[in-house]
């Protein structure tokens, strides 16, 4: 999967669980969180400078 399709469907998962529409667990919303490390070590793997977060993907 390119760069780009993973940012969209990291942002089409972000908008769905903004409106309820993905099942809340207590561990987070885990496609947006997949998406997130997917997108983390495509950046690492590619060498580009990560993003600076205020909370950590794990």
């Amino acid at each position: 999967m390119n760069v780009n399709q993973l940012l969209h469907d990291h942002q089409i998962a972000l908008i769905n669980a903004g409106n309820g529409q993905i099942e809340y667990s207590g561990q987070g919303f885990r496609i947006v969180r997949h998406y997130a490390k997917r997108i983390a070590r495509l950046r690492s793997e590619l060498g580009v400078r990560q993003y600076w977060l205020t909370h950590a993907i794990s």
